[in-house]
């Protein structure tokens, strides 16, 4: 029997997650990181409505339920750096920034201080030991919902040390299986949103960032001036829509932040098949075959990467669009996670 902590968010994963390791036979607790500010929006996680919803369900399993107070990490490791991001004309990802820093760090640091075993989180994902015995993370088998896109950071150490009880299940099994336990967060909605930005993200930088909602030239790719931007920060790359510009269509194809421009395009901006990726992990020995996955859920793209000097190069086969400095590439083998970065730059 494991002593094991379950990272509780008061959806239904975390605690189909936390009732199937109870029915293994584990000691089970039940943890809830509260980082948003009391009286959040009762349909969001890591809300006050979310804690509740935690602590209902560890009762009807007759498990502990604590609740931990991570408002100032969570602003200072997730928050404050997706604003800064944000604000530079970068798109970054906060639950990869939550899962890295937070989540899989801190949380799991207390979790094995207080003697625990493991900690274990509702994400579709999975850990697989390759032939050498090696620690692997894999995508989930329910490709729609696969989160293993939000874990690439998850070194070897930290593998070790989580368990992912919904790794071999599929969304459909889950709900059903939280019915038939009679767990209070059965038909409880999924969460879509930004967990802390209660209307647009734009808005929300704006009001941290001032500097990201002054107004400034729109320009085509030859520097012609065709419009007049309310903010970069309400603009990301491959964006259409609410651009107020005639002539079109028009897309944005880069954000100059250092000069409040935003460059637009007709038609979708060029393809690219270059990335440089920043802040980079991994894992196998030199040059690699990999498949490229450049956005939650988008298609893999088959690629080759390049590890040199700490940076890592996709080189994809096919070129593709939309692609925003910022964002997080994750490489595969198969369903091997084997690393990935952030966008610096492409061509």
């Amino acid at each position: 029997m494991a002593s094991l902590w379950v990272a509780m968010s008061g959806g239904v994963d975390s605690s189909v997650a936390a009732a199937r390791l109870v029915r293994q036979g584990h000691s089970v607790t039940g943890v809830t990181m509260q980082v948003l500010p009391e009286g959040e929006d009762p349909g969001r996680c890591c809300s006050t409505d979310a804690v509740r919803a935690a602590r209902r369900v560890c009762d009807h399993l007759g498990i502990e339920h604590y609740t931990l107070n991570m408002r100032d990490v969570f602003e200072s490791e997730v928050v404050a750096p997706f604003v800064r991001e944000y604000a530079a004309g970068r798109t970054p990802n906060p639950c990869i920034a939550c899962n890295d820093r937070v989540k899989f760090a801190i949380l799991l640091a207390r979790a094995r201080t207080h003697g625990a075993d493991s900690l274990a989180s509702g994400h579709y994902a999975r850990i697989v030991a390759d032939e050498t015995g090696s620690l692997w993370l894999h995508r989930g088998r329910d490709v729609s919902k696969d989160q293993s896109y939000f874990l690439y950071r998850l070194d070897e150490p930290a593998i070790r040390f989580v368990c992912f009880p919904l790794g071999d299940v599929t969304k459909a099994e889950v709900r059903e299986e939280a019915r038939a336990l009679g767990l209070p967060t059965a038909e409880r909605p999924e969460s879509q949103e930004i967990c802390f930005i209660p209307d647009d993200v734009g808005s929300f930088v704006v009001n941290r960032a001032p500097v990201a909602g002054e107004s400034g030239p729109i320009v085509d790719e030859k520097g012609i001036h065709v419009g007049t931007h309310d903010g970069i920060a309400r603009y990301t790359i491959g964006q259409r829509k609410g651009l107020g510009l005639s002539g079109g269509p028009w897309y944005v194809a880069r954000i100059r932040a250092d000069e409040n421009i935003v460059v637009v395009c007709h038609g979708t901006p060029a393809p690219i098949t270059t990335i440089e990726l920043e802040d980079a992990v991994w894992r196998p020995e030199g040059h690699e075959r990999i498949e490229a996955v450049i956005r939650y859920r988008a298609t893999s793209v088959p690629a080759q990467a390049r590890w040199s000097g700490g940076r890592l190069t996709v080189e994809l086969d096919s070129p593709a669009g939309g692609v925003a400095c910022g964002q997080a590439v994750v490489c595969y083998v198969g369903d091997r996670v084997v690393g990935g970065g952030v966008v610096g730059a492409t061509r």
